[in-house]
C-alpha cells in the first residue's frame, strides 16, 4: 500500500479533470454530509484496516460551528478499535459523539481552546489529559493535528507500550505527514528529480497511470513558464517545507492543473530522496482557482504589464444576500447559488483562468491588456445583468444580484493591494444599494459616471419622445428611381442638438434600451410606409437583442396590423454580427416572419463575420454591401473592388437582391452597376431625414 493510499479513504469521491470536483484547501471547511457519510463504517471497504491496526486510539473529528462560524466542538467521524475500547463504546456509538463529551478534562485550563487554535493554525500540539474514556481511563498525552478540515487525535500512553506500539510510535512522523496530505498527490523523487514512487491518486487527479511515471524527470510535468519559479520555490530540494507559490502541472490530456504543496525528506538524515506533496488548488464549490492562485495570476499580469503602457483591472464581485439563502436553504443551497453565479461570471468573462474564488461570497476577476478602462466598466455591467437572471434552488425561486468593485493598477502596485482596493470598491457598491458597481479609480469613475448619466438621458429621451425614425432612400441603379426607404433611428434633443447614432446606439445596447428603440422605429416606419405608394418598401434594422426576444414575431405582426401594411413591403435587416447569435429558436422565428412575406436582408455584408452557411440555412432574401467597400472604391483600392465583385457573384448565385451602401458619386454608382449590384443608397440619393406628410 502506498503512502497516500493509507489515508485515501478520507475522500473516496473521485475528482475529474475538468474541475467539476476539486478538493478544498486546509481551511477547515469540510463539514459536508457527503464527507460524514464517506467516513461511516463500511463506506470504504479495504481502506481502513491500517488505522484499525494502530495500537493507539485514533480519532478523526469534524469541526462543529455556531451561527457566526466559531468552532464550538468536534464531532467524531471515525474511531479505530483501540479508541472504542478506551472509551467503552461501540463504533456506532462513537460516531457522532462530541469531543468534549468523550474527553471532559479538555474543558479545564483552556485545553479545548488550545485544540481549536492548533486546528485553525494548522499546527500540532500535545495535550496532557489526566484521564480518558469519560475521565476514567489512564492518563496520557493526546497528540492533536489537523488533516484537511478534520481534526486527528492520537493517544500516546493510553495503553502499555508493546513492541508493535513502539514501532508505530517510531513511524509517528510518517503517518502524521500522510494525515496532513490526505487529499494530495505524493511523489518521491531522487536528488536528480527523477520519480521513484508516486501515489495512486495521480490517476484520479491528473490522469496518469502511476507506473508510467516511474523514472521520469518530475520537472518535465511542470509548465515551462513555472519551472524557474519551481526551482526557486523549493523544487531544487535545498529547503524543506511549503512551496512558495502554486505551479501548473501537466495532466495526461496535456491540459494544466494549478497545484500547491510542500517538500519533505523521505527519511530523516537522508538527502537522497524527497517527498513532494501537491494539491489541486481549485475551489470545491465552484471549480475556480482559490484566492492564492488568483493573487499569483495578478502578480504575473502585473509583471508582464510593467513598461507596456497597458492597463490592468481587478474586479471584486460580492454576492448580495447570501446569508438569507444559507438560512433558508442551508449552506448546500448557498453553495448551489455560488456555483450558478460562478458559471454566469465565467461565461461573461470568457476565460475561466481570469476568474477566481475569493473568501466567503467573493469572486475575483482579472482583466489585463485593456485598451480603455471603459472595457472594465462594460464587463461589470454585463456581469450585473447576467447574474440578475432568476434561478430556482430546492423549488425556491431566487432573484440573485451581485455588487462589483473595480480597481486599476498603478505603478508599483502589489497584487494584494489591488485586490484590497477592489474589495473596498465592492463594499462601496453594496453601501449604495447593491446590484451596481463602484470604482476606486477616479478617472474611470468619472468616465463610468458620464456613461450612466448618458444612459439616463437616453431613457428620458425615450419617455419624452425625442427619438424618431428618419428615412434614407434606396434607388434602383438601372432606372434611378426610388424603390424604398431605410428607417434609421435619430435622437434630437429639445435644444435642437442631434446626437449621432454612433454615440447613443452602443450605450443603448449595453443598457438594454435598444429593444425599445427598435420597436419605436418599427412602428413609426410602418406608419410612414402606409402613406407611401404601394410599390415602395421599407427596411427596418433589427438588433441582436430584439432578434432574441421570444415575442419578436408577434410584435412585428402587431405593428404591421396596426399600420395596415402588407408584410411583403417590409424588409428586416440584421447585421452579420447579429447572425453569430442565431439559435435554432431564432431561426424558426425568422422562418415564421419570412412565411408571412417579410424579406430578410443581411446588413453590413462583407465585414468578415458571417459565413455562406448563414445564407444557405437562414431565410435571407438580400445582401447590403457594407459602406467600407464603397469608400475603398473611392480610394481606388483594388482588393476591395475584387471583393465586391466576388460578393455580388455570391448573391447572384443564390438569387439574392443586392443593395450597395455609402454611394456618394455618380462614378461609384456606375462602377457598382457594372459589377452587378442592383440598388444603392447613400448621400448621392439623399441623407436620412423625416418624411414629409
Amino acid at each position: 500500500m502506498g503512502f497516500s493510499d493509507t489515508f485515501h479513504f478520507l475522500h473516496p469521491v473521485s475528482r475529474d479533470r475538468n474541475r467539476k470536483k476539486v478538493i478544498n484547501d486546509t481551511s477547515g471547511n469540510c463539514e459536508s454530509p457527503q464527507l460524514r457519510r464517506s467516513l461511516a463504517p463500511g463506506a470504504s471497504p479495504g481502506r481502513q484496516p491500517i488505522l484499525d491496526a494502530l495500537p493507539d486510539p485514533f480519532l478523526l473529528l469534524v469541526p462543529e460551528r455556531d451561527g457566526e462560524g466559531r468552532i464550538t466542538d468536534f464531532v467524531c467521524a471515525y474511531a479505530n478499535g483501540p479508541a472504542c475500547v478506551l472509551h467503552g463504546r461501540t463504533q456506532s456509538r462513537m460516531l457522532g459523539s462530541h469531543l468534549l463529551d468523550l474527553l471532559p478534562p479538555l474543558h479545564g485550563h483552556g485545553q479545548f481552546d488550545r485544540c481549536v487554535r492548533a486546528f485553525e493554525a494548522g499546527s500540532t500540539i500535545d495535550v496532557e489529559v489526566p484521564g480518558c474514556g469519560d475521565g476514567h481511563g489512564p492518563p496520557g498525552t493526546l497528540r492533536i493535528f489537523p488533516a484537511n478540515g478534520l481534526l486527528c487525535c492520537l493517544w500516546r500512553g493510553a495503553t502499555e507500550p508493546t513492541p508493535l506500539q513502539r514501532q508505530w510510535l517510531e513511524l509517528d512522523r510518517r503517518y502524521h505527514l500522510l494525515a496532513s496530505h490526505v487529499f494530495d498527490l505524493v511523489i518521491e523523487v531522487d536528488a536528480d528529480h527523477r520519480i521513484l514512487w508516486v501515489s495512486a491518486s495521480v490517476e484520479a487527479l491528473l490522469g496518469w497511470p502511476a507506473p508510467t511515471l516511474l523514472g521520469r524527470p518530475a520537472m518535465a510535468f511542470v509548465h515551462p513558464d513555472d519551472r524557474g519559479r519551481a526551482l526557486r520555490a523549493g523544487l531544487n530540494l535545498q529547503e524543506r517545507g511549503r512551496l512558495g507559490s502554486e505551479l501548473r502541472i501537466r495532466r495526461a490530456d496535456d491540459s494544466w492543473c494549478w497545484m500547491g504543496g510542500s517538500v519533505h525528506p523521505a527519511a530523516e538524515g537522508n538527502g537522497s530522496a524527497w517527498l513532494l506533496s501537491l494539491r489541486d488548488v481549485h475551489d470545491v464549490v465552484t471549480g475556480l482557482a482559490v484566492r492564492s492562485v488568483a493573487l499569483a495570476r495578478i502578480r504575473t499580469a502585473l509583471e508582464r504589464q510593467a513598461g507596456t503602457g497597458s492597463t490592468l483591472a481587478v474586479l471584486s464581485i460580492g454576492v448580495d444576500g447570501l446569508t438569507p439563502v444559507n438560512d433558508a436553504l442551508t449552506h448546500a443551497g448557498g453553495d448551489q447559488l455560488l456555483a450558478f453565479l460562478a458559471a454566469r461570471i465565467v461565461r461573461e468573462v470568457g476565460d475561466p483562468d481570469q476568474v477566481g474564488r475569493g473568501t466567503g461570497d467573493e469572486f475575483i476577476v482579472l482583466l489585463s491588456d485593456l485598451t480603455s478602462m471603459a472595457e472594465a466598466a462594460s464587463l461589470a455591467e454585463r456581469i450585473l445583468r447576467a447574474c440578475r437572471a432568476a434561478i430556482t434552488i430546492g423549488g425556491q425561486p431566487i432573484d440573485p444580484t451581485v455588487s462589483i468593485g473595480i480597481a486599476t493598477s498603478a505603478a508599483g502596485a502589489l497584487p494584494d493591494e489591488l485586490l484590497r482596493d477592489a474589495s473596498l470598491a465592492m463594499r462601496q457598491a453594496k453601501a449604495r444599494g447593491r446590484n451596481c458597481f463602484a470604482l476606486l479609480d477616479d478617472a474611470l469613475a468619472t468616465e463610468a459616471h458620464t456613461r450612466l448619466l448618458f444612459a439616463a438621458e437616453i431613457q428620458r429621451g425615450l419617455v419624452m419622445e425625442e427619438f424618431a425614425a428618419w428615412f434614407m432612400p434606396i434607388v434602383s441603379f438601372a432606372t434611378g428611381e426610388v424603390t424604398g426607404y431605410e428607417a434609421l433611428a435619430r435622437w434630437v434633443r429639445p435644444d435642437g442638438l442631434e446626437v449621432p447614432p454612433v454615440e447613443f446606439l452602443p450605450c443603448a445596447e449595453r443598457r438594454g434600451l435598444i429593444v425599445r428603440i427598435d420597436q419605436l422605429v418599427l412602428r413609426q416606419a410602418l406608419a410612414a410606409l402606409s402613406r407611401l405608394p404601394e410599390g415602395l418598401t421599407m427596411a427596418v434594422n433589427v438588433s441582436a437583442a430584439s432578434l432574441a426576444q421570444p415575442d419578436h414575431p408577434q410584435l412585428v405582426a402587431e405593428a404591421l396590423e396596426a399600420a395596415g401594411v402588407s408584410p411583403d413591403r417590409l424588409h428586416l435587416e440584421v447585421t452579420e454580427t447579429a447572425l453569430l447569435s442565431v439559435t435554432e429558436r431564432i431561426r424558426q422565428q425568422m422562418e415564421q416572419l419570412a412565411g408571412r412575406g417579410i424579406r430578410w436582408y443581411v446588413d453590413d455584408f462583407g465585414t468578415g463575420y458571417s459565413s455562406i452557411s448563414h445564407l444557405r440555412d437562414l431565410p435571407i432574401a438580400g445582401l447590403k454591401l457594407d459602406r467600407s467597400f464603397t469608400c475603398a472604391m473611392r480610394a481606388k483600392d483594388t482588393k476591395s473592388l475584387r471583393l465586391s465583385q466576388a460578393l455580388v457573384g455570391v448573391a447572384e448565385g443564390l438569387e439574392l437582391d443586392t443593395v450597395a451602401e455609402g454611394v456618394e458619386t455618380i462614378e461609384e454608382a456606375r462602377l457598382l452597376t457594372s459589377q452587378g449590384w442592383l440598388r444603392g443608397q447613400g448621400w448621392l440619393y439623399g441623407k436620412a431625414a423625416p418624411l414629409e406628410p
